[in-house]
């Protein structure tokens, strides 16, 4: 099997078109056509690109021997999202909740973690029942978007638990905040 015919099977095993592929790379659609039929063989640095964006093992990739992707560990996973989520530029709900995730204070991660634990328990939670969920991005997006509101959760009883604590002579405005007497 040539190079071609395994960048067309890893282009496969992904489930991506060629333009998909092609734009995950920066790389033109033609270039990825002419690669795939043994036109041209990529060059070293779309091979490197390629392995690096997949996770793809270079062996494999240049010779077909050994397995497809390189097996990464939980931390290597980390870190890779990581470095997606820094290099792209939109603000995007996934950078937000990160973000929140990052000024948590230690008794919040306790919080957070024992509401986390409560809801694995429970197997009619839809967050953690991956057959209600058509992709891995779906199941990914209702986790997090169920994290960030048992943050916002937390934070706000947190708030109201602080105001609780305002002098007796504050009133609440109708904006939300309050007015102090003298």
């Amino acid at each position: 099997m040539t190079i071609g015919e395994r960048l067309k099977n890893l282009r496969k095993a992904l489930g991506l078109t060629q333009q998909e592929f092609s734009d995950k790379l920066k790389v033109s659609r033609s270039n990825i056509a002419t690669y795939e039929v043994g036109k041209n063989n990529p060059a070293e640095a779309v091979i490197n690109l390629i392995c690096r964006e997949f996770n793809v093992s270079e062996t494999w990739l240049r010779t077909g021997e050994g397995e497809m992707f390189v097996k990464r560990t939980r931390d290597d996973e980390l870190a890779a999202f990581m470095d997606e989520l820094l290099a792209e530029e939109s603000a995007d709900f996934r950078r937000r909740l990160v973000t929140a995730l990052s000024r948590l204070r230690p008794e919040q991660w306790e919080a957070l973690e024992a509401v986390a634990l409560e809801l694995m328990k429970d197997p009619a939670a839809p967050a953690f029942a991956p057959a209600h969920f058509s992709t891995i991005e779906e199941e990914a997006h209702a986790e997090a978007e169920q994290q960030a509101q048992l943050i916002y959760q937390q934070i706000l009883s947190e708030k109201k638990a602080a105001a609780g604590m305002l002098s007796e002579s504050s009133e609440p405005l109708a904006g939300g905040g309050t007015a102090r007497h003298a």
